[in-house]
């Protein structure tokens, strides 16, 4: 089992321990520990019993060191799971080991494997959720990008309200969690299942209304964040250019204030499930809950997910006259501050088709 190094070494001391009796107890104690790194080292070698390539593990939440080991052993990694347990307990990593799923090159040494549990460095998928996105959007791009399927996802969004501001009572909320997921570059680690990335999003919202004060402003301003986010989330998907944010959430915000419909075309489109480029009067006549050209007030829940910007352009709007905007071709809108205008906007616009 011994090196011809180490065989040499030991000869060594050997020699050294009967010239000089007095050493004998510290030598012993030396060579032991040598020893024993010497077989930490050659039972830790697990090239013999590795196959070829690399391999990904997943260590759940909660596994105890020796867990893993057994875990490693079974995926025909480490050949000795009590020589890498002393080894990882040597290196105070017993109980360090993180969850996640690492990816572990075969034939790698028990050092080696620690070394890499031990950096938190598991592997992630990259994922990103646009500003006006919704649950269904959000899934399928979800799904297309190989991250899960696009029915668990929508299931597990339907009733999904871990924070207070999100719970509602309203019959005719499609999903719970729409308009909470924040949008967003994640970092979802591998094999994660769809109701952890939802609940990934929805932190990653609560987080950022903590941190950006919208919590702390709307509760000083006597508003519920739901109704913030719903209205935002119509704002979000009216506005092409985010500087004409606090100009539409001021018309909309009027248009309540006075007993008006919202009028928003994104609730049609929401309800259609599909982007149309023009609403018609057929379409504004859906009976639905969801339809702000029929039903007064605010839909019965968010119909996408708003960014910080729309959000705080609800918190913080543009105080105006205008009652109606209209899209033009460049994106911007024209705003109006009767029907009368609005009208010869909408023919001006339009009429040049």
């Amino acid at each position: 089992m011994l090196g011809r190094y180490m065989k040499t070494f030991l000869m060594t001391q050997i020699e050294k321990m009967k010239a000089n009796p007095r050493s004998t107890a510290v030598a012993i104690v030396v060579l032991a520990l040598l020893i024993f790194i010497n077989t930490l080292s050659i039972m830790g070698n697990n090239k013999n019993f590795a196959g070829d390539g690399h391999k990904l593990v997943t260590v759940s939440q909660g596994m105890t060191a020796g867990e893993i080991a057994m875990l490693l052993h079974e995926e025909k990694l480490v050949q000795h799971p009590d020589i890498f347990l002393i080894e990882a307990r040597l290196k105070g990593l017993g109980s360090k080991l993180q969850a996640g799923t690492y990816k572990i090159e075969c034939g790698a040494s028990n050092g080696e494997i620690v070394s890499v549990l031990a950096s938190g460095k598991i592997l992630q998928n990259i994922f990103t959720v646009p500003e006006g996105y919704n649950v269904v959007k959000t899934a399928r791009k979800l799904e297309a990008e190989g991250l899960g399927k696009a029915e668990k996802f929508i299931a597990a969004a339907r009733d999904y309200t871990p924070y207070g501001y999100m719970q509602t009572d309203n019959p005719y909320v499609i999903f719970k969690a729409e308009g909470f997921l924040f949008p967003a570059t994640y970092e979802i680690p591998v094999k994660a299942t769809e109701t952890e990335i939802l609940q990934l999003m929805v932190k990653q919202f609560d987080e950022e209304m903590r941190r950006g004060g919208v919590i702390q402003a709307t509760e000083e301003a006597g508003l519920k964040l739901r109704d913030v986010v719903n209205l935002a989330a119509m704002v979000e998907l009216e506005a092409v250019f985010p500087e004409e944010q606090p100009r539409i959430a001021g018309v909309f915000l009027k248009r309540l204030d006075i007993g008006m419909p919202i009028q928003s075309d994104t609730t049609i489109q929401y309800i259609l499930g599909a982007q149309k480029e023009i609403i018609t009067f057929k379409d504004t006549e859906i009976n639905n809950p969801y339809n702000t050209y029929q039903n007064m007030g605010l839909p019965p829940g968010p119909i996408a997910s708003p960014g910080m910007s729309a959000i705080k352009a609800v918190l913080s709007p543009e105080k105006t006259d205008y009652l109606y905007f209209v899209a033009e071709k460049d994106g911007h809108h024209h705003f109006s501050k009767t029907y009368d205008e609005h009208l010869q906007a909408i023919e001006k616009i339009h009429g040049e088709n």
